[in-house]
């Protein structure tokens, strides 16, 4: 594989994290539509060239739309369930890499362009993300990047959505303060409706998104409580299911 090095190990939270994702692998790619409209956005802006990495590549349809990119030559896809990625069709452009985003099994400064959609978040380190991406990007390389922040799935958390795994824009934007030059930034809201609070979980489950780093299993009657406070946040349309997500492409300095 181009400029690959020893594969790191990964700690239990990240084992955790793709033990989800490998149970969520066969119907991830047909629950996703909502990142889906995010991800048009991410691909519009795109200015990938040379060797990209991008990480958290799940079923590959990203990769795929990268690899497209004249300016391209190879795209690394890297996720860290290796469910996910025997999900991604391999084109003559795209290799997959089973991996963490906290500790990348590739040398240093070796790719052009990194990018990463709806995978970030799920890092517990902003800081330890922004070294690592770094340290893999060639001077002046760049990052692409769309993270889902504090503030969304809103019915889980209270009105102000703070759960576990995400952040505020703040706290992504310090990270990147050190060894990044932020080019662009844009916070965007993505929304979809549900006729009831089981279909709305369903929908979060189905897409992996049940780890924690609490990650005891729920009683009956939590549960009980999750669906009520998920029905009280209907509106005329149906239970919104949103992500807040933020946009960014930063050069490194």
């Amino acid at each position: 594989m181009v400029c690959a090095t020893e594969q790191p190990a990964t700690g239990p939270w990240q084992a955790n994290v793709a033990r989800h994702f490998q149970r969520a692998a066969m119907s991830y790619a047909d629950t996703s539509a909502l990142q889906q409209a995010s991800a048009q956005d991410f691909f519009a802006c795109t200015q990938a060239r040379g060797l990209v990495l991008e990480l958290g590549a799940g079923h590959g349809a990203i990769a795929q739309l990268i690899s497209e990119c004249t300016a391209v030559s190879t795209v690394l896809a890297l996720d860290i369930s290796e469910a996910m990625l025997r999900q991604a069709p391999i084109g003559p452009k795209v290799q997959r890499v089973v991996g963490s985003a906290l500790a990348i099994p590739l040398r240093d400064q070796c790719v052009d362009t990194v990018m990463s959609h709806f995978a970030l978040h799920w890092c517990l380190s902003p800081r330890a993300v922004a070294a690592e991406l770094r340290r893999v990007v060639r001077a002046q390389g760049h990052a692409q990047l769309a993270i889902p922040l504090a503030g969304s799935l809103a019915p889980l958390h209270g009105d102000g959505g703070d759960g576990a795994l995400l952040l505020p824009l703040a706290q992504w934007q310090a990270a990147f303060a050190q060894d990044w030059q932020l080019e662009a930034s844009d916070v965007k809201t993505y929304t979809r409706h549900f006729t009831s609070a089981r279909d709305w979980l369903a929908y979060l489950r189905a897409m992996g998104v049940t780890a924690t780093p609490q990650a005891a299993p729920a009683s009956r009657r939590h549960v009980r409580e999750l669906l009520a406070g998920i029905e009280q946040a209907a509106e005329p349309a149906g239970i919104p299911f949103t992500f807040q997500v933020w946009h960014a492409r930063l050069r490194a300095v």
